[in-house]
């Protein structure tokens, strides 16, 4: 048996789990770090949804002919144009706020 062997049999719960994925040396690296706090892992999912979105807005920044690379964005990714737009954080030309008028235009000023 070997030390990392005796010390795996001592721990529990997360903290074995995570000893036996990157090794109880690494693991204990972590605990004299973090040891004590809550600490949140994202999910590969969002880490994964950043990289996509940073290249759907460098490949955007890089076209001469933006409306067809959205559309073509859009298919690349799976995704709709609108939630393209939303990505790029940026109103469609032919398209105007349908939502907000809504709200605001029969707001009167405040005198």
């Amino acid at each position: 048996m070997t030390g990392d062997d005796a010390i795996l049999r001592r721990l529990n719960g997360d903290f074995k789990r995570l000893a036996e994925i990157v090794g109880v040396e690494n693991a204990l690296l972590v605990s004299k770090e973090f040891g004590g706090l809550w600490i949140s892992i994202p999910k590969l999912d969002d880490l994964r949804r950043e990289e996509r979105n940073a290249a759907i807005r460098e490949e955007y920044d890089g076209s001469t002919d933006k409306t067809d690379t959205v559309r073509g964005l859009a298919r690349k990714h799976n995704l709709t144009t609108r939630q393209i737009y939303n990505i790029l954080g940026v109103q469609p030309d032919n398209e105007t706020d349908l939502v907000l008028p809504l709200f605001f235009s029969e707001i009167q000023p405040v005198k």
